[in-house]
């Protein structure tokens, strides 16, 4: 039985991974138009990072509660080249659970990073003009409810004899961990600009 189970496992996990698609971009990627992009300068990207938690329909409502990202969170910095002007629109149009886009880990290193504080703000400092695109991932606890029937209330006549039934319901809250990926592009125009942002 045990060794059924464990080949059920493998079976299963290879039809899993058989099922993810996995794609990089095409286009060149120019080291030194990249490292050119990320030397040093005198402007200063700042801001808070935050997150809300998502509805039913995956959508996060413009009133919903804010989440500050915690202390600690690293928040990414690229240079925006063709490369990942590639990675980034591929990304928006093919990725979903099944599908995963992936820049090449010699691209991936090409990016600067910075960690939120107490109050989820970061900033990065010494950039040059152009254009830049921040990511992060804000993990947070969200609370969410549900229904459940707890009991009924009967309809009698005035001479005692059933009518009907009413059920009863509750509601139910419970909490439970998250994450979401927030991200922004950022144009520096002028160097010494100072540009302050939400994330």
């Amino acid at each position: 039985m045990k060794k059924l189970f464990t080949l059920f496992i493998l079976i299963w996990g290879f039809i899993y991974l058989s099922a993810q698609n996995t794609y990089y971009p095409q286009a060149f990627f120019d080291k030194k138009l990249a490292r050119d992009m990320l030397g040093f300068g005198n402007s200063t990207i700042e801001g808070v990072a935050s997150t809300k938690q998502k509805n039913n329909w995956g959508i996060k409502p413009l009133l919903g509660e804010k989440h500050y990202a915690p202390k600690g969170t690293v928040v990414m910095l690229f240079p925006v080249t063709p490369y990942f002007e590639e990675f980034y629109n591929m990304r928006k149009k093919y990725e979903n659970k099944k599908t995963t886009v992936y820049m090449s880990e010699e691209a991936f290193k090409y990016r600067v990073e910075a960690l939120t504080d107490d109050h989820g703000r970061f900033k990065f400092e010494k950039l040059k003009p152009g254009k830049y695109y921040l990511e992060t991932i804000v993990n947070f606890t969200a609370t969410a409810s549900y229904q459940q029937q707890t009991g009924t209330s009967d309809a009698y006549n005035g001479y005692g004899a059933y009518l009907y039934s009413t059920p009863i319901y509750s509601t139910f809250f419970y909490g439970y961990s998250a994450a979401n990926r927030e991200s922004k592009f950022v144009e520096i125009k002028q160097d010494g600009e100072l540009k302050e942002i939400k994330l």
